[in-house]
Order: C-alpha cells, then sequence, then structure tokens
C-alpha cells in the first residue's frame, strides 16, 4: 500500500458509531492521518450526522445506545457501501440488502480473552470458589471436596474461533473434548467432532462434564437449548452459555439449577438485558452471572480497529473482505 493510500481511504469521511471512540479513533487516525472521520455517540444522531456526511464506509461498535431502528437509517442510506461490524453477533441489525452493504464482522479477535474467561468460570464452578466465597462471609471453616477437571470431558457446542481456544485451555487441563459445528471434520484440539443436527447434540450431551455454548443466534438456534436439552445432560454437569441468552429456554435453564439437574452454570448472556432484578437466575446454586462483558478487555475497541484496518487495506485492493456475512 503505498504512503497516499495509507493517508486516505475515501473522499467521504468514515462514520464510527460508538459511545466512547476515542481508543479505536487512535488507532485509525494514526493510520489513516489524512482521512476525515465522524463520530455518532447514540442512534439519535444517525439522520442528522449520515445526511451531514454522506459515509461510504461505516464502523459499528454499536450497543444499546444504537436500538434495532436506529441502525435502519445507515443500511438505508444510499451512499454507504460498507459496513464493519465490532464483535461477532449481527442480530441486532436491521434486514439490509446484501446486493447494496457489504457487511463484516470481528469474530475471532477476542477469543482468547473469552476463553479465558470461560476457563476461569469452569475451574471455580467446579471448585466450589463461590460457594467458599459465601462461606467466607460468614466466617464458616466448611471443606467442600471436588472432582478435579483433568479426566473429564467438555462439550463445545460451536466449535469456531472461541470454542477452539476453549479446547485448547481445556486440553491442557486435561480435560477430552466433544464438539459439535456446522462442517464437521477432525480436528487437532477435538477428540470428536459432530454435526449440529439435534440427534447428535441430544447423544452428546449426557457424556459431557461441562457443557459451553458458542452458538450464533438465528432462526435456527432459537431456544435450541430447551427442556429436552437439560433432561439430557449429565446429571452434576455445568453449563455454561456465552453467546446468545435467547439460544436457551431460560426458564428451563433455572428449572435445572434449582432442581439440582445441574452442578452450576456460568451466565454471560439472557433472553432480556439488564437481567432483571427479580429474576430467579440470580440466586440460582452455584451460578456465576456476569453482565455481558465475558469479553470486556481493556482496550478491545482498539483490537476492533486494528482488525478493521487490516479489511480496509483489502477494501482498497479490491480483494474479499475478512467475516463477510453472506
Amino acid at each position: 500500500m503505498s504512503e497516499q493510500q495509507q493517508a486516505v481511504i475515501s473522499e467521504r469521511p468514515v462514520l464510527v458509531l460508538h459511545t466512547e471512540p476515542a481508543d479505536c479513533l487512535k488507532v485509525l487516525q494514526s493510520r489513516f492521518p489524512g482521512q476525515e472521520f465522524e463520530v455518532a455517540t447514540h442512534g439519535e444522531m444517525l439522520p442528522g450526522v449520515l445526511a451531514a456526511t454522506d459515509p461510504e464506509i461505516v464502523f459499528s461498535i454499536s450497543g444499546p445506545a444504537f436500538p434495532r431502528d436506529s441502525l435502519r437509517a445507515v443500511f438505508e442510506h444510499p451512499t454507504v457501501k460498507w459496513v464493519q461490524l465490532g464483535g461477532s453477533g449481527y442480530d441486532h441489525l436491521p434486514d439490509w440488502d446484501r446486493d447494496k452493504v457489504q457487511v463484516t464482522h470481528c469474530a475471532g479477535v477476542l477469543a482468547q480473552s473469552l476463553a479465558e474467561t470461560i476457563t476461569g468460570a469452569m475451574l471455580a464452578i467446579n471448585g466450589h470458589f463461590l460457594s467458599y466465597r459465601t462461606l467466607q462471609t460468614m466466617g464458616d471453616w466448611r471443606p467442600m471436596p471436588f472432582r478435579p477437571l483433568a479426566g473429564k470431558t467438555l462439550l463445545v457446542v460451536g466449535f469456531g474461533a472461541i470454542g477452539q481456544r476453549l479446547a485448547h485451555n481445556a486440553k491442557a487441563l486435561g480435560m477430552k473434548v466433544l464438539a459439535t459445528r456446522n462442517t464437521p471434520a477432525e480436528h487437532p484440539l477435538a477428540d470428536e467432532v459432530h454435526g449440529p443436527e439435534r440427534d447428535a447434540l441430544l447423544s452428546l450431551l449426557p457424556r459431557a462434564d461441562v457443557v459451553s455454548l458458542h452458538l450464533r443466534f438465528d432462526a435456527t438456534t432459537k431456544r435450541a437449548f430447551d427442556a429436552e436439552a437439560f433432561a439430557a445432560m449429565k446429571r452434576g454437569a455445568i453449563f455454561i452459555n456465552t453467546a446468545r441468552g435467547k439460544v436457551v429456554d431460560q426458564p428451563a435453564l433455572t428449572e435445572a439449577l434449582y432442581g439440582g439437574r445441574l452442578m452450576g452454570a456460568y451466565l454471560d448472556v439472557f433472553d432480556k438485558e439488564p437481567l432483571p432484578e427479580d429474576d430467579p437466575l440470580w440466586g440460582a446454586p452455584n451460578t456465576l452471572i456476569t453482565p455481558h462483558t465475558a469479553d470486556n478487555v481493556v482496550g478491545f475497541t482498539a483490537r476492533y480497529a486494528d482488525f478493521f484496518v487490516g479489511n480496509i487495506s483489502r477494501y482498497i485492493a479490491g480483494e474479499p473482505l475478512e467475516n463477510l456475512i453472506a
């Protein structure tokens, strides 16, 4: 890429959507010092900013500040040709014309960090750390034996970048790894890889001591983990969901926890967010809850910006974009 190309991406301003854009702007402005960037920090700004700037490229690390209806203006704006998303999910987007607008995501960028979080939660739940913390507040000296994870079986439902990083960690702990994915094939980090069919999942669940979900939410995965799936799980297993809340039948999960089917759970995503204060999951036994922050590492927006920079190089060169949503 020439110096001139490095300085400017587009003759039009690049629009950045984020509530706190400083970190990602620092990356982008250092790589493209001659490029104009405009910012919208919430959805109500979009009609005005779009009309004033007519961007060709949009970098969207959007959250609750950008509701689905507000993002519709981005995809319907006549000059927008490419939207780069931060994060891997895109179920928050409105429908768009894929022939008109290319959309790419950042799947895999934070896979290592998310796998670390899941591994820590798995160790904490299995080792009774949550119960020990409760006993500590009461000054109660009570030992609770635990079975080591070594020799146990992890089932990764959705064996993409995050699932593979988690499998690497599990192998280091001496665990056996089972996995499901849309295109099953042998993999060095998994003892078995199966397809996504319902029958395959139900046959694998009784074999797993830990089940970790990494499914994208769409019409095919909605409530995929339901009462039947929980009933098929090994009694005393650990359940982990850092994917999407709507992939799980939340009442069925709650029943499995309170009914003693599960040893415990780590939950970062929920059917409704924030999780309502009166939701029974808050008090579920041996359950760790985080507010959709499993991959909320320091500097995550800069990491997304680095990925965006790589895709910009492909865009300028007319090459296929990475992580393009078909």
